[in-house]
C-alpha cells in the first residue's frame, strides 16, 4: 500500500507542480492578452495536440504494450520511434516550405511565418519526447518522470513572462512561449535519454515494428478520434463562433486542468501497475478499489470547484467572467477519463485495441450533434455542455467493451456521481442567490454517496500502518 502511494506522489507531483506554474501563468496572461488573441493561441495549441496525436500512429501505446514483452529497451524505442519521426519531419518541412496555408487555418491570417514555423519544429519535439517520457514511466521513475515534465513547464512560464514584460502582449506571446518553453525544457531530457538516441547501433526488427504497427494502427484511429473528441469543441466555436468565444472556452479549460493534475498523474502511476498487476493475476476487487477511489478523489476535486468558481474571474480578469458558468460542465471530461481508466482495462488486457474506434465514436457523433445545436445559439456554454454530455458517453461505451472481453465491474456508483455532477454544472450555469449552499449540498451528497468508498480507503490504510509496525 504504501509502496503504491509513494509511486502514485511520485507520478503526481509534476502534474501538480505543473498545475501551480500554469496557475500563475494564466493570470499573467489573460490579464494582458484580450480573450481573442488567446483564442488565436489556443488554435494553435489545439491543432499540436491533434498532430502529435495522429503521428504517434498509435505506436506510443503499442511501445508500452510490448515493454515488459521485450529483453531490448533500446531496440524497443528506436523501432518504435521510427516511423512517429519520420512523419514528424514531414510537417516540419511543410511548414518551412508551405507556411501560408497552416498560417490561415490556426491564426486566421496567412503572414504569420514565424510561429508556423513553429509549429512545425514544436511537432518533432513533441514526439521525440513523447516517447522518451514513455520509457522513463515504464521504468516506474516517478520522481525523475515528474521532474523532467515540470522542466517544461518551468520554461514556458519563465518566457512567458520575459515576452509579457519586454516584447509583446498578443497572441504571439503565448505561441513563442509555448513553444521554446517546451524546446528548451525538452533539452535536458534529450540529454539525460541519449543513449536511446544513439541510431549508430540501430537495427530494424521488421517481426517488433510489425507487431507494433498492427497493434497502434487501430489505436491511431481511435486516437485521433479521441483527440477530436478533445478538441472538438473548439473547433465548433472556430466556424460557428469568433476567437472571442475560444479564448473564454480555452480559458475556462486551464482553470480545469487543477483535475488534469490528478488525471495526468493517476494514469502516469495505473498504466504500469494495471499491466504488472494484470500479469501476477491480481484479484479483480483491486482494480475495482483503485477505480472508487478515483473516483472519490475527482468528484470532490470537482464540488471543490463548484464551490469557489467566483475566484475564476480574480485569475483570469473581467474579460473572462463568462469562464465561471462553463467551469462545471468542464471539469467532468477530466473526472470521466480518469474514472475510466479503471473501468475500461478489459480492452487493453484482451489486446482489441480496435474497440476504441467504437469507443471513440459512442461519444463524438453525440458532440458533434451537440455542438451543431448549441454552439450557434450559445457559443463556449453550449460546447462546454456538448463535451460533458459527450463523455458520459464515452464513458459507457469503454466501460461496456471492456467487461465483455473482460471482467464486469460495477459501476451504478460512477453514473450516480456523474449525473450529481452534472446537474451541479447547469445549477452553476448561471448566477443566482443560494448558489452556495446548494454547492454545499452537492458535496455532502457526493460524500453520502460514497461513504462506502471512504470507509474502505480508511480500513486499507489501517490495515496497512499496522503491518509496517508489526
Amino acid at each position: 500500500m504504501h509502496s503504491l502511494i509513494k509511486k502514485l506522489i511520485g507520478f503526481s507531483l509534476g502534474p501538480v507542480v505543473g498545475a501551480l506554474l500554469s496557475f500563475v501563468t494564466i493570470p499573467v496572461t489573460t490579464y494582458f492578452i484580450s480573450p481573442e488573441e488567446y483564442g488565436k493561441a489556443s488554435m494553435f495549441l489545439l491543432f499540436q495536440t491533434i498532430a502529435g496525436t495522429l503521428l504517434f500512429l498509435g505506436i506510443d501505446q503499442a511501445y508500452t504494450r510490448e515493454y515488459h514483452e521485450v529483453d531490448d529497451k533500446t531496440q524497443l524505442f528506436q523501432n518504435a520511434l521510427l516511423l512517429p519521426f519520420a512523419l514528424a519531419m514531414i510537417v516540419f518541412l511543410c511548414a518551412l516550405l508551405v507556411p501560408q496555408p497552416l498560417s490561415l487555418l490556426l491564426f486566421g491570417q496567412a503572414d504569420a511565418r514565424w510561429p508556423t514555423l513553429l509549429f512545425g519544429l514544436m511537432t518533432v519535439f513533441i514526439v521525440l519526447e513523447r516517447f522518451m517520457m514513455l520509457s522513463i514511466r515504464m521504468q516506474e521513475k516517478a520522481f525523475e518522470y515528474s521532474l523532467l515534465a515540470i522542466n517544461v513547464k518551468a520554461a514556458v512560464l519563465l518566457l512567458t513572462l520575459f515576452f509579457i514584460v519586454f516584447i509583446r502582449r498578443d497572441f504571439l506571446t503565448v505561441v513563442y512561449a509555448a513553444s521554446l518553453g517546451q524546446i528548451i525544457g525538452d533539452l535536458w531530457l534529450f540529454w539525460r535519454c541519449r543513449a536511446l538516441l544513439d541510431f549508430r547501433t540501430v537495427t530494424m526488427n521488421r517481426p517488433l515494428l510489425k507487431i507494433m504497427v498492427r497493434f497502434g494502427l487501430p489505436i491511431v484511429v481511435a486516437t485521433s478520434l479521441s483527440s477530436l473528441l478533445g478538441g472538438l469543441d473548439r473547433l465548433a466555436l472556430r466556424f460557428w463562433s469568433d476567437f472571442n468565444q475560444i479564448g473564454i472556452f480555452s480559458a475556462t479549460l486551464k482553470i480545469a486542468a487543477v483535475l488534469n493534475v490528478v488525471q495526468s498523474g493517476f494514469t502516469s502511476f495505473w498504466v504500469p501497475t494495471a499491466y504488472r498487476w494484470y500479469s501476477e493475476n491480481r484479484p479483480a476487487d483491486s482494480f475495482k478499489r483503485v477505480g472508487e477511489a478515483i473516483l472519490l478523489m475527482m468528484s470532490l476535486l470537482a464540488a471543490a470547484i463548484f464551490l469557489f468558481k467566483n475566484l475564476i474571474v480574480v485569475l483570469l480578469s473581467g474579460s473572462y467572467s463568462e469562464a465561471q458558468y462553463l467551469v462545471g460542465f468542464l471539469c467532468l471530461q477530466p473526472i470521466i477519463y480518469s474514472v475510466s481508466e479503471a473501468t475500461g482495462l478489459g480492452i487493453v488486457f484482451s489486446k482489441k485495441s480496435d474497440l476504441n474506434i467504437w469507443v471513440s465514436l459512442a461519444a463524438l457523433i453525440p458532440a458533434a450533434v451537440l455542438d451543431v445545436l448549441l454552439v450557434p445559439p450559445f457559443g463556449a456554454k453550449g460546447a462546454a455542455i456538448a463535451t460533458a454530455v459527450a463523455f458520459l458517453f464515452f464513458f459507457s461505451a469503454r466501460t461496456y467493451f471492456s467487461g465483455k472481453y473482460w471482467i464486469r465491474l460495477p459501476v451504478a456508483k460512477h453514473y450516480a456521481v456523474f449525473l450529481l455532477l452534472l446537474a451541479g454544472a447547469f445549477i452553476n450555469a448561471q448566477a443566482f442567490p443560494g448558489i452556495t449552499a446548494l454547492n454545499l449540498l452537492l458535496f455532502i451528497l457526493l460524500i453520502v454517496l460514497q461513504k462506502n468508498t471512504i470507509r474502505m480507503i480508511w480500513q486499507l490504510w489501517q490495515h496497512s500502518r499496522l503491518s509496517k509496525e508489526d
